[in-house]
């Protein structure tokens, strides 16, 4: 297969760049520097020169305090990018895989969220996800969202490795107490997003 990631210089999109490697298929990687994915002229160019069969976005600002106070790039990012790829996946006749969060949701719920839970997003980071999913599956209707959260990994800035960090440093660690979610392994996320590319 010839699949194509975004954001392939984060840690999901080299564990997924290497996954794919792996298992034989012929990878395009891309990390932010050398795709923007707002930018719809570069996309449509990079798109028509390789035609993947399939496409990964790894891509997004994920930076969710930084999205409270630039409203504008958080859509950009989240959003449009979002929606173009889905449109040139379109037009090349591929699959679109591109990941979400569970900031979709409101946190009020007991219990975990599944996807037929309502999206209620109360962050800019989250309305900017949540518009991304809409216009990406409006654009392209081989997309598929993939909603995930607290994913730790190698090589990866999360919760996990930062704890691991500072404890090595006898740094006094504090953490919240009261939220809940479902660590996700970067590596296990990756290959099942193959699985469902290969699955479509």
């Amino acid at each position: 297969m010839k699949v194509l990631i975004t954001g392939a210089g984060g840690m999901v999109g080299r564990i997924l760049t290497e996954h794919c490697a792996a298992i034989g298929d012929t990878i395009f990687a891309y990390d932010h520097r050398s795709l923007d994915i707002a930018d719809e002229a570069h996309v449509r160019e990079t798109f028509e020169r390789d035609r993947p069969d399939a496409v990964f976005n790894c891509a997004a600002w994920t930076d969710v305090d930084g999205c409270e106070s630039n409203v504008e790039r958080a859509f950009r990012d989240n959003a449009r990018g979002p929606q173009i790829l889905a449109a040139e996946s379109k037009r090349v006749g591929a699959s679109l895989l591109t990941i979400s969060t569970d900031y979709v949701f409101d946190g009020e719920k007991d219990g975990f969220y599944t996807q037929r839970d309502e999206a209620r997003p109360i962050s800019v980071y989250g309305k900017a996800k949540l518009e991304g999913e809409r216009l990406a599956q409006a654009a392209c209707e081989r997309a598929i969202i993939i909603r995930t959260g607290w994913i730790f990994g190698a090589g990866g800035n999360n919760f996990l490795s930062k704890v691991i960090e500072l404890a090595r440093q006898g740094v006094s660690l504090k953490a919240i107490h009261d939220a809940y979610g479902t660590p996700t392994y970067a590596v296990d996320l990756a290959r099942r997003m193959r699985e469902l590319a290969a699955r479509d």
